[in-house]
């Protein structure tokens, strides 16, 4: 959500954010987590805004709004991935960031849980964005689906034996998967991750 925007149609309203607050059951802190960056707006709340100013969602990151802070593509932020490929539901859908792509329909961000990627900087809360295909080179950075139903992020090994999803934590140990688990659908290469982004 571009923040900036938010306050453009406080402005033109002539209303405060307190009130719009009061009108839409959105707490004022939240609001204020928005407006500095702490977290993202999640998708049923920024349509309750929207609605309340009539205004489309796109409103708020679309380039050619009066106001703008950031320029790209607006891309989903996904809190889990099931099935085998990104699957965004109002469960999953925690909000959207910006990126530098062009099509919408070919990335995703997952927000990273836990540390056992974190000497390469994918520290807890911190939003990876993934271009979505299901092949990987050896060192890619991927998101696999393993055990048919859960997803992890590690980097890609794949030699005559299998495949080694190895984390960047000694504290860790790698998922090892033999060929006959991508044959039958158990696991699979979601995405390639190819951009980190950490909120401070």
């Amino acid at each position: 959500m571009n923040y900036q925007c938010f306050e453009n149609l406080l402005k033109m309203h002539k209303i405060t954010a307190y009130r719009v607050s009061k009108d839409t059951g959105i707490s004022p802190s939240t609001l204020a987590d928005w407006k500095y960056g702490r977290t993202v707006p999640k998708a049923d709340k920024l349509q309750k805004i929207a609605e309340y100013f009539d205004v489309g969602i796109n409103y708020f990151f679309d380039s050619g709004s009066p106001i703008t802070a950031k320029r790209g593509t607006q891309i989903p932020i996904i809190g889990e991935i099931r099935a085998g490929s990104p699957i965004i539901t109002e469960e999953t859908l925690l909000g959207y960031e910006i990126a530098d792509v062009d099509d919408s329909n070919d990335f995703f961000f997952l927000t990273i849980r836990g540390d056992s990627m974190k000497n390469i900087g994918m520290i807890d809360g911190s939003l990876v964005l993934f271009k979505k295909q299901q092949y990987a080179e050896n060192g890619d950075i991927v998101a696999c689906l393993v055990g048919g139903d859960s997803a992890t992020v590690k980097r890609f090994s794949k030699d005559k034996k299998g495949v080694r999803l190895i984390p960047e934590n000694e504290d860790y140990s790698p998922i090892l998967l033999a060929p006959e688990d991508f044959e039958s659908g158990d696991a699979r290469i979601l995405g390639i991750a190819t951009e980190i982004k950490i909120k401070l």
